[in-house]
């Protein structure tokens, strides 16, 4: 089940550097994107099977352990079939997939939460630096950016999956880690995408603030930082180009005001919501909680985010509780909270907020679907730490 989620994680980015190298004028097999949908697919099916036929009294079990919230997304995306029955029979019947699919990839995406802490760790550790390595290989590939672009890859498409490597790079720690976080920031940065930028500050800072926040160095980094901000304070805005009326649609804060009347018109038209993935470019107003809005109906739609803001609640109170507890259940609760605040900050910029076919999606589900520990695997964890600690005095 790791090697298929590696390889998952693998086949959401590295494909696009395919298309990239496609459209340059290189055959690479398949063209319009077709290569991204292909690599999307294969991962989705390949993590989808392997877990089932590996692990199924763990797909089964893993609804049993998640909170109210969790179940009533569920459910209400259960419910949402029923808005799929309008148009042609071709697109119903692809709503109802895409919203059955979204279900088993919630239920799915749950598992490797049960596994043992040790093989939790690797899996998140090992799939970092795999996006990591995606933004790496692109620039070798396709060059250093050029006007943001990363070749033919869109700023925001070539950052989502480093904000999600930073991520998860945080649930372990050491070196490796540090090293993924540094290369992720510092490609984030070369391609100016905001919302990945503030997406890995904010997962950084508020996972230290949780995890050890007391601590001397972290007093001194923080003062260094309010130093740095102050003496490169035109740097940062620089950056951030927050009011830059020449960057496009698709890249920031600004610039969406016709993708968000267009969505806000179509939520006025179907306040009940139109199904799962049967909106449009405009209609999603490249906003994910608009999509979901437009999606999922006012009431439906705002439940969901109503719900998903519960579960980031009831994370951050997990992550300040476990202080003082297991150190690697600690680090734990405190990457995956920081993680879901990130995400959930970039679904406002990005056009989904939940998606089967790329690497944020696919993370902010793993995320919000954690169920409750197995009280049986955490005893043997903490066992297994506490007769390793003898030998860290040698």
């Amino acid at each position: 089940m790791l090697i298929s989620f590696w390889a998952w994680s693998g086949l959401l980015c590295f494909p696009m550097i395919g298309l990239s190298v496609s459209l340059a004028g290189i055959p690479a097999g398949f063209a319009s994107g077709g290569i991204v949908l292909i690599g999307q697919t294969a991962g989705l099916a390949l993590f989808m099977i392997t877990t089932a036929l590996t692990n199924f009294p763990r797909v089964i079990s893993s609804p049993g352990r998640w909170n109210p919230a969790q179940i009533a997304i569920i459910l209400i995306f259960y419910l949402s079939l029923t808005l799929q029955f309008h148009d042609d029979e071709m697109s119903t019947l692809s709503g109802i997939a895409y919203t059955c699919l979204l279900i088993l990839t919630s239920l799915v995406l749950s598992v490797p939460w049960t596994l043992a802490p040790a093989d939790l760790e690797k899996c998140l550790s090992v799939a970092s630096v795999i996006l990591c390595l995606f933004g790496i290989s692109a620039m070798m590939i396709l060059g250093l950016p050029q006007g943001r672009n990363v070749g033919d890859i869109q700023p925001n498409l070539f950052a989502a999956p480093l904000l999600v490597g930073f991520i998860f790079s945080q649930f372990r720690a050491g070196m490796t880690g540090v090293a993924v976080r540094i290369m992720c920031l510092s490609m984030v940065a070369m391609v100016s995408s905001r919302f990945a930028l503030v997406g890995c500050t904010t997962a950084f800072v508020l996972h230290e603030l949780t995890f050890k926040p007391l601590s001397p160095w972290k007093i001194a980094a923080l003062v260094m930082a309010l130093i740095a901000g102050l003496l490169f304070w035109q740097e940062i805005i620089s950056l951030l180009a927050l009011n830059d009326p020449d960057r496009d649609l698709s890249s920031g804060f600004t610039g969406r005001d016709e993708y968000w009347f267009h969505a806000l018109a179509g939520i006025a038209n179907h306040p009940f919501g139109i199904g799962f993935k049967r909106t449009t470019a405009l209609e999603s107003g490249h906003s994910g909680y608009l999509k979901t809005l437009a999606e999922f109906g006012i009431v439906g739609g705002g439940l969901i985010i109503f719900l998903i803001v519960w579960v980031i609640a009831l994370a951050g109170f997990e992550a300040v509780r476990s202080s003082g507890k297991d150190p690697q259940q600690h680090r734990f609760a405190c990457a995956r909270f920081g993680g879901l605040v990130a995400l959930a900050f970039g679904a406002s910029f990005q056009p989904q907020l939940l998606s089967l076919g790329d690497a944020f999606g696919m993370s902010f589900l793993f995320l919000l679907f954690k169920p409750r520990s197995n009280p049986a695997v955490l005893s043997r964890a903490l066992t297994t730490n506490m007769a390793r600690k003898p030998l860290a005095l040698f």
